[in-house]
Parts: structure tokens; sequence; C-alpha cells
């Protein structure tokens, strides 16, 4: 088994005596600081049941490490929601890179409560993880989108952000876009994301999955971008959650590896997926059957990959990288298009 689960989780649980984060703390990403600490940003549940409507809501939290496994973390939210893109279900899920003196820090924008509800990409920025600017929706917004991010660095001169087109439908796919500069990322060009969508085969990098066309039964949910992306000298190392069908529905974490040079286009991926949901807080929570990559880093040659659990806590599995990078490289992927997930 590559991965390996850490003894210590969940590494992250909920807080009883914080309402903001009573329920549960789930998917949480992780970036280094200018000092060296790990900061972690995760989605935190209130006490409130989810059918409860207009009362449950989502605020994102922050926690830091110097080990990557012990968090510390601060006493109220990072990021809450205050806008009306937000208000109803609130903040979830978010991805953050550190660019140019800055964090970029995508998540997810529920707006209403359900059935009426709308999924949106929001960003936000920081210079130093204590304020943070709003920028409002920069996602789709004809169809529901979540699970952005941007890759830390530039690729030729351009900065690649993906993110996930149609989440948790049976058409999910991960997208790609390109900007030329980052006044660009923080406000798209009108009609430029519009675009990327209307160019599905050229803009998608992850399509749903053929295990499930494989064993003829219908997709439930396409692929989800995972963690942001790491750099390799073999490649972009991108953790993600595969195509899901409706026999078992569970969420499942898998590794792709991305050209260097040509990210969108996939050199190679895990055969089955690393993790799948077996442990108890895995298999039984407030969603059941869930691991879900959302947060990934490298220190001293072993990949840290934080993932929710059961959409109640975070947990930790660790792999040697260079083991890692071989078995990808045992799997090369064929052809030039999208990628079945």
């Amino acid at each position: 088994m590559l991965m390996k689960r850490h003894p210590a989780n969940p590494i992250l649980t909920r807080d009883p005596d914080r309402s903001w984060e009573a329920g549960s703390v789930l998917n949480g990403t992780v970036v280094r600081g200018v000092d060296g600490t790990i900061h972690m940003l995760y989605r935190a549940t209130n006490g409130v049941e989810f059918g409860t409507a207009g009362e449950y809501v989502s605020s994102i939290g922050i926690a830091d490490s110097t080990d990557g496994v012990r968090f510390v973390r601060r006493a109220e939210p990072l990021i809450v929601p205050d806008r009306p893109y937000e208000i109803g279900l609130g903040c979830e899920d978010p991805r953050v890179v550190f660019l140019d003196g800055e964090y970029y820090i995508y998540y997810t924008a529920v707006e209403g409560t359900p059935p009426d509800i709308k999924v949106r990409i929001a960003l936000a920025t920081s210079p130093d993880l204590k304020t943070v600017t709003k920028h409002g929706v920069v996602g789709p917004k004809g169809a529901p989108s979540k699970a952005a991010t941007l890759f830390p660095e530039p690729v030729d001169g351009k900065y690649l952000w993906f993110f996930t087109w149609c989440s948790d439908t049976p058409g999910a796919t991960v997208l790609h876009a390109v900007f030329d500069d980052l006044d660009a990322v923080r406000t798209p060009p009108p009609g430029h994301i519009a675009a990327v969508v209307e160019d599905y085969d050229r803009s998608a990098v992850l399509i749903p999955g053929d295990r499930v066309e494989l064993a003829k039964v219908r997709v439930r949910r396409g692929p989800e971008l995972g963690a942001p992306p790491i750099r390799t000298d073999a490649g972009w190392l991108f953790f993600y959650c595969n195509s899901d069908s409706e026999i078992e529905p569970e969420w499942q974490i898998s590794a792709a590896l991305l050209d260097l040079d040509e990210p969108w286009r996939v050199i190679a991926k895990t055969p089955e997926p690393l993790i799948t949901p077996q442990t108890v807080e895995e298999l039984d929570g407030v969603v059941n059957r869930v691991t879900f990559p959302s947060g990934a880093i490298v220190l001293d040659g072993t990949v840290h990959l934080y993932y929710g659990s059961g959409d109640q806590g975070i947990c930790l599995a660790t792999c040697d990288l260079a083991e890692l990078l071989e078995h990808l490289a045992r799997n090369p992927v064929k052809g030039s298009g999208p990628c079945v997930a």
C-alpha cells in the first residue's frame, strides 16, 4: 500500500465549545507560509443539522503547524459568509496557494437553502492569512461549480487555473483556464470563463470515468478536483476524487501526473484509487463512505495528503514521493485528449 494513514487520525475534529465549528471540520487544504509554517484552511460547520434551513452554515477556519501533523487552530474563522452570494449554506471547501506575495483562496460559496441553492466558486486573497479581500464569484454562473485552484507558480508566463464544472453530477469535469496576469485572475474578463466551458473539448482535463462505464452502471458523479498540484521533476502531482457509480456510492482518492509544460495534459495516473473509505470515521459520518482529498505538501521527501473523512474530520495519509512517482511512471496515459477519471 503506497499511502499509509497516520496513527493520529483524525488529526483535526470539531470543537463543541466553538459555535462556528461545533458541527464538523473537514476538507483541509495546506500551504507553506513565508516563515516555513504550514497553514491549514478548512471548512467548519456550526452545530446545527444540515436539514435546518437558514441555520446550518459553513465557515473557513485556519490552523497552524510546524510538522504537518499537529495543528493549532485559531480562535476565529478566517472567512465567514457575509456577502449575498454566500448567504445560505455559507463558505465551503477552500483551496489555497501562495503566489507573488499573496495567498489565493478559492472556496465554494453556497447561496440559498435546499433545494434552491447556487453553488459557485468565489475567490479571496490575503497578504498574511489574517485579513482577506473578497473578489466575489469568479467561476461559471450557469452550472454548479466548485473545487478550484491556481497553480502555485506561472506556467510559461501564464497563470493556470483548474476547477470542477457541473460538480456532483454525472457530467462533472475538471476544466482548465489560462490567465495572462494576476489582475485577470482576480477579476476574470467578461466571457472568459464562459468561453472555457464552451470550448469543453480543449478545456477538459479529467472527464467522467472509464471504471464505471466498464462496470456497465450509470455514473453518479464525475471527477472532482482535490489538492492544489505539486511541482516535481517528473511532472505536476495532482490528487483528485475520481468518478463514482451508483453501485456503492463513495468518495475515493486517486492521483495523476500532469505534463510540466502543458499541465492540462495527463501523462500518468494511478490505475486504482490510492485511498478508499475503510475506517469507522470514513465509513460512517455526516456523509458516509467519504475520503476526499483537499490538500497536499511534500516534507523531506514524504507526501502529506490531507483529506476529509466522512465529512466530519480531517485525516492525514503519507507516502514516499519517489515511490509514488515510480508507481505513476509505470501507469502512463495514452493519447492526448482529456483523461477519463
